[in-house]
């Protein structure tokens, strides 16, 4: 009887535990261990719990006995989340870092040489209804401290959930600026300059940009007259972006299904072109061609406002490069002159500013400064971190017409491969390369058709391209002509 009794009790001890657990992971508590060195390193100085990863220490030191520069801490949770797209924000000083479900690649990593001070946020794609862990990894070095990291569901809260501001007027909370999604790009690689036939290669990459020099960007791709072509749909929160791009040798992009950018010739200037964008899905098509000699292409999405809403205090740009100050003090101007400028700030040896623009000659360099402002740094006094990534934002750069609006280019329409798994190509027709497949019984969105309506531009998974309308069908009493022409 007694271990009746006993099988009984555990029994409902398990039980309990399973009907409670989801519903603690619906507001999850953060399990923290404060480190009293920089690097997450041997035992912790405390371990606790915390209900959320929001603080701002300023000067002082996290846990009284601990020091106020150079310690670390990992927070921890499991939260349960429903299938979707989560956007995932994160604001520190000094480092920080995101890992979902223990992936190998950090969500974000500001720790190598990331902004500081400045919102991070990148585009997590959540496959089914689940319990998820999430670990949050943050580095104090100097001076001020602070650490915030935040989620949401893009389906149910596309413009991002608040949370304190470090600086905001009044010291009090401000809501996150608008950023730029980093959501994966699909990579077409062709042995051909024309993106001609099947690729060569199709891979998962994290952006457009890539400096090959004079080597070859795959094994089985030549090192010179090669092409390649990426998509990607970037969940935006609606307002005007600038879209800009380089490259040697050419390069076309298309936003929504209209071509926005198309340089091909003056191989090394900076082309840009800003649009209006919707909130939500922005489809994103980049083609690149090499004829000889060196090989890169540099691609950057700016937010530029919000129409008829507040202006973001920093408006982030995804150049990725960072400034830091080689000498003791380093004069800040309003114009890339020592001459007929003005000195606006100085800054100081050792600190680190975002580069968000340079001189058709790399001399001049433009940098983010801490109150949104930007100012010119000579490039002499500068060593700088990424720095293939820089568009030029001085007068002479060549710009493409503004396209105002472009309109999200989704029908609304979800079509089926029947009866046979279906080619996905770059192109209406047979003629163009295959860049994917979808099987037989499965579905993606249509966005777009041909004149002829023998062709669907879909979106499936993330890639898009052309299929065959004989081999992908319709819902029963679909419109035809109410999908728009896009190829």
């Amino acid at each position: 009887m007694l271990r009746k009794a006993l099988l009984v009790a555990v029994l409902l001890s398990i039980t309990s535990v399973l009907l409670v657990q989801p519903a603690l992971a619906q507001t999850p508590t953060w399990i923290a261990y404060y480190f009293n060195n920089g690097t997450l390193e041997g035992t912790p100085f405390l371990t606790r719990q915390d209900p959320n990863v929001a603080f701002n220490w300023g000067v002082n030191p996290p846990i009284s006995g601990m020091n106020a520069d150079n310690f670390s801490v990992r927070w921890a949770t499991d939260v349960a989340l429903n299938a979707g797209t989560y956007r995932f924000y994160a604001l520190a000083d000094d480092n920080i870092r995101v890992i979902f479900n223990f992936g190998l690649t950090p969500v974000i990593d500001t720790f190598a040489s990331g902004p500081v001070g400045q919102v991070v946020s990148a585009d997590v794609n959540v496959p089914a209804n689940g319990v998820y862990h999430i670990q949050v990894d943050y580095r104090e070095l100097t001076d001020n401290a602070f650490a915030y990291v935040s989620y949401a569901n893009l389906a149910t809260n596309p413009q991002g959930p608040g949370f304190p501001v470090p600086g905001a007027t009044g010291g009090g909370t401000g809501s996150l600026p608008p950023t730029v999604a980093t959501a994966p790009w699909t990579g077409q690689y062709y042995a051909n300059g024309s993106l001609l036939g099947d690729p060569a290669a199709i891979l998962t990459e994290t952006s457009p940009t890539h400096n090959w020099g004079s080597g070859a960007p795959l094994p089985n791709v030549p090192a010179d007259n090669f092409s390649a072509r990426w998509t990607s749909v970037q969940n935006l929160t609606g307002g005007n972006y600038t879209i800009a791009a380089r490259a040697d040798d050419s390069v076309r992009v298309y936003v929504n299904g209209v071509l926005v950018i198309n340089q091909g010739g003056a191989t090394g200037q900076t082309n840009t072109a800003t649009l209006q964008l919707p909130a939500g899905g922005n489809t994103f098509q980049v083609e690149y061609g090499e004829l000889t000699l060196d090989a890169y292409l540099e691609f950057s999405v700016y937010f530029t406002n919000n129409p008829g809403g507040a202006q973001p205090t920093q408006a982030p740009v995804l150049t990725g490069a960072i400034a830091t100050v080689s000498a003791f003090r380093l004069n800040v101007r309003d114009f890339p002159s020592a001459t007929g400028s003005n000195v606006i700030t100085r800054i100081n040896r050792f600190e680190q500013y975002q580069i968000v623009g340079r001189t058709n000659d790399s001399v001049w360099y433009q940098i983010q400064l801490a109150n949104g402002a930007t100012g010119w740094v000579s490039g002499r006094f500068i060593t700088i971190t990424n720095g293939f990534n820089i568009p030029v934002t001085t007068p002479g750069t060549t710009v493409s017409p503004t396209v105002t609006p472009v309109p999200a280019q989704t029908s609304g329409i979800i079509g089926t491969a029947t009866p046979y798994t279906v080619n996905i190509r770059s192109g209406a027709g047979t003629q163009f390369g295959r860049i994917g497949r979808i099987v037989a019984g499965a579905q993606a969105t249509v966005i777009g058709r041909n004149a002829a309506s023998q062709w669907y531009q879909v979106n499936f998974n993330g890639i898009v391209g052309w299929v065959s309308a004989q081999y992908f069908v319709l819902p029963a009493g679909t419109n035809v002509n109410s999908i728009p022409v896009t190829g």
